[in-house]
């Protein structure tokens, strides 16, 4: 007996059959009424994916999760059809692997051709018979060559191996492989080949780093040369991408931005979610966004949430230069998306052009095909597509993977109804996909391959050559690109000025004595009048003093790689606990690796470590973070020189680090010709090495002035230090500001920089070099040491204002229990709280506790008050006496109005009070500041500072997962 749902797909395929030979046939079970044109034949070979539906032991649809890219559902295999008509041949390529398996248990994905038609690549992993073995299956990149009807492992060194088992093979999952135009090939993986690396250099052990989800290994990816002779010819990998969670799909670009990759990346640092799309060259430089970071909400209920907000995944190039995605929220789709179409050469965002006098009201964004796709976790009557394929035959068709919707009424599947919507007892199914040819200029559509009870079918390519060919990008072809730095492992920054946050405005605004630039605001001085611009910064005449700049240093952050507790090459592997992070567990673990001034006019220039995820804070005079934390990574390569013209927030949805979208800088750069030179100064500058102005080509900022004017050795380079020197003041023009400097080595206490930052000397720096806080080794012994000042200066110390003679529940001298100075304990011990996982102090310090007092029994207690509550019985109701009313318990609790705000605060320096406390300043805390007990030079600077900056990057318990005490501690 045939069921109903392969009658209802017998009647569906047939109907789609005849759109081969005619129009005006509907699609009844996705609503969607064919018209136009018979879409036509495509005479090239067509490869696609054909795999069971993914279910469960219980029989339920597996959702996959873009989040988790090496989602396996068995059964798949590559097939290879002939052309699109009914008649043509098709050819299973890849069951002499997955046939190696008994069952033929294996998968395939990420299918692509070559630009000649040729070639085939993708990913293939085996089914793992022993799931508890260490030894899992990994995903490895195969390639079909059509002129030969060979199939091989690329990452096997012996050309005639079939199944990935050595060599270069199973290092890693590979997947997502993509041709460039030399032949090489881009893939992601996890490998993580110079990430690994990086670990070692920095004594750590080598490990494959997790997404910031800490579900999977980070996705990066990698470029595979390629061997002109695969019997002689060694096979090598580089890293080119430095994300931290995953770079997904990667495809060469033709039109626009040719010779380009482009790929989706998964920006996940702490606030900042989403996948957007990049561009990046072959050799890993010039990274940069290309669109999406605000055009998510673009579903059907626009939400907001995960379940309506969409993802750009699979990305590919149109003929006509547009972009052709899936797009489709993380999960809940089964598989499916819609097909939109952007225009990424006019756009950014979805409404945002990349011309900011294009007032156009056109979206960027297109759905290409004429159903509704809803979004996820709802019934989708229009159907769900997995795949798309744009052709590059002058027709403007495309090959789609599309589903029927269907849903379960009454234990019966049958095709889904606009009734159902409103019908909560009804959901949908898992859809079975077919394979269908459609024409995007009158939306004609026919199937190529019917759809098949409990299969899908996925990952669809056209092999066809095309006649437009992407321009070859090379190895350290960068326009930028300085040989110099490359043998270094060091690549430079650039910044136009940080104060410009791409509005193309020129501002300064005082506000009750407070300088602000574009809201990025200093602390309370004095702000003349004639400061209005960044020219006027960088002029000594008008800027009489550095104090009047509110930005006066970057510092360079790095996310801190962290392990997988099941990672088998690690041996034990950390098992990190909620309590080894900081107060905001979004932050995860952070490493500083170090500094650099900012130039009176904003700018920067400075040498960094190359092939690392990094981020950068401005700060002010005290080396504390203004502004929001910038939560996006970037990379540079070795000898790279990256450009940007301000210091964006992840927030603000104004052009940055697309360099066609961006505003002309605020900064003008130097204007002033110097007629003897012929080169373009800034007025009232001193160079100490020409003993003329600072001058160098028109419009080049401060830092790049400074950056070439002095030899290679000496060009500016980040600090574990902060140090201010002004090297730019004409002193003929007015007094050179003073010298000063946060330094290591002038702490008391353990300083955090790792071993190759030699924090004793101030010219030398090495590219491993990592400023490491923890908590319990660098900030909590501040609390305890002595403090001795001599106030009357007679030679003998009056006072001692060590942090725990007073922030104590002990009185040493009486031995008897006290009320902490304001209600802070410093002192050594366990909390009470977590299980007593953290230092009391830190507790303290950072979330909202009891108010204590002593009571008649001079014993330390919470303060607290007595109220009633209503007495209930078994089922929750209230007890009532003889009089029919409730009764009530009187019961004890802490006083929420004796409670204890916290006076530290993991957003930040500038937002915790005890910095406020400590230098008598009121800055962003929130609460006013109570200067009845002054604790102004308590600490020195350098200690402030450090607690500023372990503040600024989260306040983390502990800064490394591998760390000896954090493991005695039982947290990692």
């Amino acid at each position: 007996m045939i069921s109903n749902t392969y009658v209802k797909y017998v009647t569906f395929s047939a109907c789609a059959v005849m759109l081969s030979w005619m129009s005006g046939c509907s699609d009844t079970t996705s609503g969607a009424k064919v018209t136009g044109a018979d879409p036509g034949v495509l005479e090239a070979p067509i490869a696609y994916v054909k795999r069971p539906i993914p279910v469960d032991e219980d029989d339920e649809f597996i959702e996959s999760d873009m989040r988790e890219p090496l989602f396996f559902g068995e059964g798949g295999d590559v097939y290879i059809r002939s052309n699109s008509t009914v008649t043509a041949t098709v050819t299973n390529i890849t069951s002499a692997i997955t046939g190696s398996d008994p069952d033929g248990r294996g998968d395939v994905k990420d299918l692509k051709p070559n630009l000649d038609g040729t070639k085939l690549a993708f990913s293939l992993r085996l089914f793992d018979p022993n799931p508890n073995d260490e030894d899992t299956p990994k995903w490895n990149l195969y390639e079909y060559d059509l002129t030969t009807n060979q199939l091989r492992c690329l990452m096997d060194s012996d050309p005639s191996t079939v199944i990935c088992d050595g060599f270069e093979a199973e290092k890693g999952d590979d997947i997502a492989p993509a041709y460039l135009p030399d032949g090489r090939i881009v893939f992601s993986s996890n490998r993580q080949t110079t990430s690994g690396q990086i670990q070692t250099d920095l004594n750590k052990p080598r490990f494959k780093a997790l997404d910031e989800d800490e579900d999977e290994w980070a996705m990066y990816l990698h470029v595979m040369d390629e061997r002109e002779d695969l019997n002689t010819d060694p096979i090598v990998i580089k890293q080119i991408s430095f994300n931290q969670s995953h770079d997904l799909d990667p495809t060469i670009l033709t039109n626009n931005f040719s010779g380009k990759i482009l790929f989706t990346r998964w920006d996940n640092a702490a606030t900042d979610k989403g996948m957007h799309l990049y561009t990046i060259n072959p050799d890993g430089t010039e990274q940069e966004i290309l669109y999406g970071r605000f055009s998510h909400d673009t579903g059907n209920n626009n939400s907001g949430t995960d379940d309506a907000t969409i993802q750009f995944t699979q990305p590919e190039e149109m003929e006509d230069g547009r972009i052709m995605v899936i797009a489709r929220p993380y999960t809940g789709t089964f598989g499916g998306g819609s097909i939109h179409t952007i225009d990424v050469e006019n756009y950014l965002n979805n409404n945002q052009p990349v011309d900011p006098l294009n007032t156009t009201t056109e979206p960027a964004q297109t759905v290409a095909t004429i159903n509704n796709v809803s979004a996820a976790n709802e019934i989708s009557v229009g159907g769900r597509y997995s795949a798309a394929w744009p052709l590059w035959d002058g027709t403007n068709r495309v090959l789609i993977s599309k589903s029927t919707c269907q849903v379960n009424v009454n234990d019966e599947i049958v095709p889904c109804q606009l009734a159902d919507l409103s019908d909560p007892t009804i959901e949908e199914v898992s859809p079975e996909y077919a394979i269908w040819l459609y024409d995007l200029n009158n939306d004609a559509q026919k199937v190529v391959v019917q759809a098949e009870t409990g299969f899908v079918y996925t990952d669809i390519v056209a092999i066809q050559a095309r006649a437009q060919t992407p321009t070859f990008i090379g190895d350290n072809t960068a326009l930028s690109f300085d040989s110099d730095m490359a043998s270094e492992q060091v690549g430079a920054i650039h910044i136009k000025s940080v104060y410009d946050f791409g509005d193309g405005s020129n501002l300064n605004i005082s506000i009750d004595n407070e300088v602000c630039f574009l809201n990025v605001c200093g602390d309370p001085i004095l702000v003349t009048s004639d400061v209005s611009t960044v020219m006027d910064l960088a002029d000594p005449l008008e800027n009489t003093s550095a104090d009047q700049r509110p930005a006066r240093f970057v510092r360079f952050v790095t996310p801190v790689a962290l392990p997988d507790e099941d990672d088998p090459d690690l041996d034990p592997a950390p098992e990190l606990e909620r309590e080894a992070f900081g107060p905001q567990r979004n932050q995860a673990m952070r490493e500083i690796i170090g500094y650099a001034p900012v130039e009176p006019d904003g700018s920067v220039k400075v040498r960094v470590p190359a092939n690392m995820a990094m981020a950068i804070d401005v700060l002010d005079k005290m080396g504390r973070r203004i502004g929001p934390r910038h939560q996006n990574w970037f990379h540079v390569r070795p000898g790279e020189t990256m450009e940007c013209t301000g210091c964006h927030t992840a927030g603000t949805q104004d052009p940055h680090h697309r360099k066609d979208a961006e505003l002309v800088s605020i900064n003008d750069g130097a204007l002033e010709l110097n007629t003897g030179s012929g080169l373009y100064q800034f007025p009232r500058t001193l160079d100490p090495n020409t003993g003329l102005p600072y001058a160098g080509n028109l419009g080049e900022s401060m830092a790049e002035v400074r950056f070439a004017s002095l030899p290679t050795t000496d060009q500016p380079e980040i600090s574990a230090n902060i140090e201010f020197e002004d090297y730019w003041t004409d002193p003929t023009v007015r007094t050179i500001d003073t010298a000063f400097n946060y330094r290591y080595r002038n702490l008391n206490s353990v300083a955090p920089a790792s071993s190759t930052c030699d924090v004793n000397v101030l010219d030398e720096w090495d590219y491993r070099c990592r400023i490491l806080i923890n908590y319990k080794e660098h900030i909590h012994p501040l609390w305890s040491l002595p403090r001795p000042v001599d106030l009357d200066n007679d030679g003998n110390d009056d006072v001692d204002y060590q942090c725990t003679a007073c922030h104590t529940n002990v009185d040493d001298v009486l031995m008897v229990d006290k009320v902490p100075d304001g209600q802070l304990d410093l002192t050594d011990g366990l909390s009470d709280q977590n299980n007593g996982a953290r230092l009391k102090s830190y507790r303290e310090l950072f979330f909202t506790d009891a108010g204590q007092e002593l009571n008649a029994m001079d014993e330390l207690v919470n303060i607290t008050i007595d109220v009633q509550v209503p007495i209930l019985d078994a089922n929750g109701d209230p007890v009532l006496d003889a009089n029919g009313d409730p009764t009530f318990d009187t019961v004890t609790i802490d006083d929420p109005n004796a409670a204890v705000a916290p006076s530290m605060n993991g957003a930040g320096a500038r937002a915790s009070y005890f910095m406020e406390k400590m230098t008598g300043t009121e800055l962003d805390a929130g609460r006013a500041l109570d200067n009845t007990t002054p604790h102004i030079g308590f600490m020195s600077d350098d200690e402030l500072k450090l607690i500023s900056e372990w503040l600024d990057i989260g306040a983390q318990y502990y800064n490394n997962p591998f760390d000896p005490q954090c493991a005695l501690d039982g947290l990692c």
